[in-house]
């Protein structure tokens, strides 16, 4: 490690400022103090998306003096056996990765003779085993391990031990030194060059990171430069694997710091070295893509392979890094935005705040008063407003009433993709509306059964089949003194798609129809105004095709009595059915629907160019033993089909099945000449006018 990196991580520790890390620091090394595990040879871990219940999604738990008995902190119930077992073995690994790495840092800051000799102990430990573990694992898309089941692991465990040897190496005999190197970090470093993926994909950024890294530490040039340079290399992963405007390819925040964490670990190696990395505008555009889709909750959106409930705070240890390599205020407003400080942004409404606890504000920390001339600088100012990123395929709807829309028309992220171009996601203040669930733990059957799939986000599946891989593209943007529209656009004319050639798609992860989608055309436009959001979607087929039009509520649907609803048995999409429970298909003509949401009601009026069959379902949420209410049009379309529905939301209010007063939607005119929508709800009317052409549309409120 930098020598001025490690003085300021000693200046930053006896600083009033960081005692809360201080005391974090301590707390994790007391607990390292406390893992009972013996290492041994012969042993290989398991996957750890296993180690959660398969009931509600929650990772297990367990105590080090019972470390076979595997419990929910949710429901409660006990697992043994299984694969619960070898995935423990992986986590207690990782672990003492984790402790090592921690324990050194303390044991540089506040010298100790018994955590040093423990940190010394783990390492030689594993440089006594490493060459008896075995080549294993059968993870899908995933490379093998040797102690873990994946090549993924391996290099997060051993930049791990990586970083803590990087700490006390100077406090190490020649002997040891030499055992280390020679019994752990060559031979691991060499595992990881056998089994680099030959693709552009975040495991190949950690992969390769872990490498050089190693490389540097051992000054050895050929491990160095097998982790660098050449075709899937770190340098390759950051030209191919960044987009043009700063978002990793695979399509959403947390796999972009995913990837990201990886390569700021290199580069706190690599620091004061040759190979330095700061300067490289790839990470400074990693930083700052995020910024502009924080949520008004502080939430990030969750899209593609995402989990629930992320927000600022989760990534303000990299923006402790940001702050101090590159100074930008902006990354001074998130961070007191996400700590609760004095200076915080107050635009934001229950944000879920942190303490400032880090190892990375430890190594990092500034001072978080604002300098006098940044009173211009703020988060909201960057993330509240109207705003598209076309490389990426992200833009955001912003409105002063509340609402956020974000559209999706990015192009195909690979294994992680969900397979949802033109998805929509919408929330008004901290309520979710109508978004895109993200998904669960990988060995969760509810994310390969439900959440990776078309029929779960809020867009149009063909024939109820996934979506084959495809980009979109934003066709425009405009800010009127009405209001905001956008218009997205997706086709299936020809097969190509920015990533092709990049990244490797196994044909068991490929659940898409290809002919479903052959020669089909889509448009969407969304429009914010005032206290609604108007979309309409436009679908063009070459031949008789099923159009599934979905849309997901975050909110229980009222009025659902036998004399509207029916119940059915009718298998809606192609995915197995047990994941729509309590089906019903409207009975009547009705067009408008209510909805109870966790916070005030929804209105949802629709309008369709054809006749059309329309059900609801209660789908999986996340977490996936919650609901929400499904929506869906089935229209039989020949050539084009046209939905128009627009969304009010009322925060306040509260409706029961008898008090409903629906609103009511009228459309006239056709493709040729155009459409007059008129809104009519509470006494108040909105009038627009849309005409759809096959390369633009036109819209315009009158």
């Amino acid at each position: 490690m930098d020598t001025n990196r490690l003085q300021r991580l000693r200046t930053n520790a006896s600083s009033p400022e960081f005692a809360e890390a201080m005391a974090l620091l301590r707390q994790e090394a007391e607990e390292a103090s406390r893992i009972t595990y013996t290492i041994q040879p012969n042993e290989q871990g398991q996957w750890t998306h296993y180690y959660h219940c398969h009931e509600d999604g929650t990772r297990l738990t367990f105590d080090w003096q019972e470390p076979l008995l595997h419990r929910c902190p949710t429901c409660g119930r006990g697992r043994t056996g299984e694969p619960f077992d070898s995935a423990w073995t992986s986590i207690a690994h990782s672990l003492i990765g984790r402790a090592v790495y921690h324990m050194a840092l303390l044991a540089a800051i506040e010298p100790d003779a018994n955590r040093l000799a423990m940190v010394k102990s783990y390492l030689m430990a594993y440089a006594n085993q490493y060459e008896t573990y075995g080549i294993h694992g059968d993870i899908p898309y995933n490379g093998p391990g040797k102690l873990f089941a994946q090549t993924l692991d391996e290099a997060h465990w051993i930049i791990d031990l990586a970083m803590g040897y990087d700490v006390i190496k100077e406090h190490l005999t020649a002997e040891e030194e030499t055992h280390i190197r020679g019994g752990l970090l060559e031979p691991c470093a060499q595992f990881l060059i056998a089994h680099k993926e030959s693709q552009i994909h975040n495991h190949s950024v950690l992969i390769t990171s872990a490498i050089a890294s190693i490389g540097l530490l051992l000054r050895d040039t050929d491990i160095f430069l097998s982790g660098l340079e050449g075709q899937y290399g770190l340098h390759d992963q950051l030209e191919r694997g960044i987009f043009e405007d700063g978002l990793w390819y695979e399509g959403n925040v947390q796999y972009h710091f995913y990837a990201f964490k990886s390569l700021l670990h290199y580069a706190l190696i690599a620091e004061g070295t040759e190979a330095d990395i700061w300067s490289h505008q790839g990470i400074k555009s990693m930083f700052d893509y995020p910024l502009h889709f924080v949520l008004p909750s502080g939430a990030m959106p969750t899209l593609n392979d995402a989990g629930l409930g992320d927000s600022i705070g989760a990534y303000t240890p990299y923006y402790e890094i940001a702050l101090d390599i590159y100074g930008d205020e902006i990354y001074r407003s998130l961070l007191n935005t996400a700590y609760g400080t004095e200076w915080a942004d107050k635009h934001y409404i229950s944000v879920k705040t942190v303490s400032r606890s880090s190892v990375y504000a430890l190594l990092f920390g500034q001072s978080l008063e604002p300098s006098k001339d940044s009173e211009s600088v703020s988060l909201w100012g960057t993330s509240h407003r109207t705003q598209t990123f076309p490389a990426s395929g992200l833009t955001k709807l912003v409105h002063r009433q509340g609402w956020e829309v974000i559209l999706k028309h990015s192009r195909f992220g690979g294994e992680h993709d969900h397979m949802d171009r033109l998805g929509l996601s919408a929330v008004y203040g901290g309520v979710p509306l109508l978004i895109d669930p993200g998904t669960t733990a990988y060995g969760i059957p509810a994310h390969y059964g439900w959440f990776k799939h078309t029929y779960s986000h809020n867009t149009v599946s063909m024939n109820g089949a996934d979506q084959s891989p495809r980009d979109g593209r934003i066709v425009q943007l405009e800010e009127q003194p009405w209001g905001v529209w956008a218009e997205m656009a997706v086709d299936w004319l020809a097969d190509d798609f920015h990533m092709k050639d990049n990244i490797m798609m196994p044909e068991e992860l490929n659940p898409w129809d290809v002919q479903a989608y052959e020669g089909t055309r889509l448009q969407r436009i969304n429009a914010l105004s005032e206290d609604h959001l108007l979309d309409i979607v436009c679908v063009r087929v070459p031949e008789l095709r099923d159009v599934h039009w979905m849309n997901h509520f975050s909110g229980t649907l009222l009025g659902t009595d036998e004399q509207a609803w029916m119940a059915t048995e009718e298998p809606l999409g192609k995915l197995d059915q047990k994941w729509l429970k309590e089906k019903k298909k409207l009975a009547n003509a009705e067009r408008a629907f209510s909805y109870q949401m966790c916070e005030g009601t929804l209105e949802q009026l629709t309008w369709c160019s054809q006749p059309v069959d329309i059900y609801t379902a209660l789908t999986p949420d996340n977490p996936p033993n919650s609901s929400r209410t499904s929506l869906i049009q089935r229209v039989a379309a020949e050539k084009s089909v046209i939905f128009v529905q627009a969304i009010f939301y009322k925060p306040n209010e509260k409706v029961t099945d008898q008090s409903v007063k629906p609103g009511t939607i009228l459309v006239s005119g056709d493709e040729e000449s155009g459409y007059l929508i008129k809104l009519v709800r509470d006494g108040s009317e909105h009038r627009y006018a849309f005409a759809v052409q096959s390369d633009k549309a036109n819209l315009s409120k009158v």
